[in-house]
């Protein structure tokens, strides 16, 4: 794809999404930990990948971004909803935005999908971003994704050396480096099932993985600063 080449890429651990079919290599690792010396006996599945982070060449966006990752690490409530604009929108449907709509929706009560907005923030502001005409996207695999493949059939594992077990604390079958798999069922206790390139099911841990229909949000400067525009899910 011609977004591979592009000279504006910034290779960032956890601004990945894949462009091509997932490849099964030979490599192996600990669950935890990748060792010295690799295990020939446990595949490395990898994909072609475009790494994105526009935002890191803003300098407003970035310092915006640093200071928010503050505020999420902190919860605090008070700094959060002040960079939210009046008009946020929160849902495709007609729930109410802005700075009250997004207190109702993931502050009082139970939140959506019962996830925490804290634990939400953090893993999207981290997953790199696009710049579209001053609007900036994170995380960028929502921006990017291709259209060949189905977003709500398929994630992407960012990182590297993510462990493919047979079930939830079980054997390790493969190690996950920047790649796309296909999804057998919605994520449940903490394990995304998916499918390997070989045919055999495994499951991953949700938090290493990313939906390109999962949450993200969009800002651009409003008022004088950066603000928060959307804050949405879903297609």
């Amino acid at each position: 794809m011609p977004l591979a080449t592009t000279p504006r890429v910034r290779r960032s651990p956890r601004a990945l999404l894949l462009t091509g079919a997932a490849s099964l290599a030979l490599g192996a690792c600990q669950p935890d930990a990748p060792p010295e010396t690799p295990a020939d006996d446990v595949p490395t599945v990898t994909g072609r990948l475009v790494l994105v982070d526009d935002g890191a060449d803003d300098p407003s966006f970035s310092a915006f971004r640093d200071s928010l990752r503050d505020v999420v690490a902190a919860r605090d409530t008070a700094a959060l909803l002040a960079v939210v604009a009046p008009g946020a929108r929160l849902s495709f449907g007609d729930e109410p935005g802005g700075p009250e709509g997004l207190r109702r929706m993931w502050l009082d009560g139970t939140p959506p999908d019962g996830r925490a907005l804290w634990d939400v923030l953090d893993r999207i502001l981290d997953g790199g971003s696009v710049d579209e005409d001053g609007a900036v996207t994170v995380p960028s695999v929502a921006a990017l994704w291709p259209n060949d493949l189905d977003p709500f059939a398929h994630v992407a594992v960012p990182s590297q050396d993510v462990p493919a077990l047979d079930a939830p604390g079980g054997t390790v079958l493969a190690r996950l480096t920047e790649t796309v798999l296909p999804i057998d069922a919605p994520a449940a206790d903490g394990w995304q099932p998916v499918r390997l390139p070989d045919g055999r099911a495994a499951v991953v841990a949700e938090r290493e993985t990313m939906s390109p229909v999962g949450y993200r949000a969009t800002f651009w400067v409003d008022g004088g600063g950066w603000r928060l525009q959307s804050f949405l899910s879903g297609d």
